[in-house]
């Protein structure tokens, strides 16, 4: 059999950090379900963190950011050319607050 592509996880769960600052983030929320596919997208020219990246849904809405617990390593894998992206494993809704967990996935 050839080399079928795989994916490792190398982050197993990771809360999205800045979706309090997205407006209607409940409301957009409600559309995400377990496993939906997240896009990771290097924002190094970020003033406030020089290994930031966005975290963007399927319609290409920027929904937060890879929290500041991993992202330097996802950032070098992102820097190094690697393709990763982010898969939705939990959301609640904790009164005005959404909260999106997300596991990091390395596609090799």
């Amino acid at each position: 059999m050839a080399n079928a592509p795989k994916s490792i996880r190398v982050v197993e769960n990771t809360t999205v950090a800045g979706t309090r600052h997205v407006p209607a983030m409940a409301a957009i929320a409600e559309g995400y379900g377990k496993g939906d596919r997240l896009s990771l997208v290097r924002d190094a020219a970020n003033p406030h963190d020089g290994w930031a990246v966005e975290v963007r849904d399927g319609a290409d809405r920027r929904i937060g950011y890879v929290s500041c617990e991993c992202n330097e390593f996802v950032a070098r894998l992102i820097d190094g050319g690697k393709s990763v992206e982010g898969r939705l494993t939990d959301k609640e809704q904790i009164g005005s607050r959404t909260r999106l967990v997300m596991e990091v996935v390395l596609n090799d």
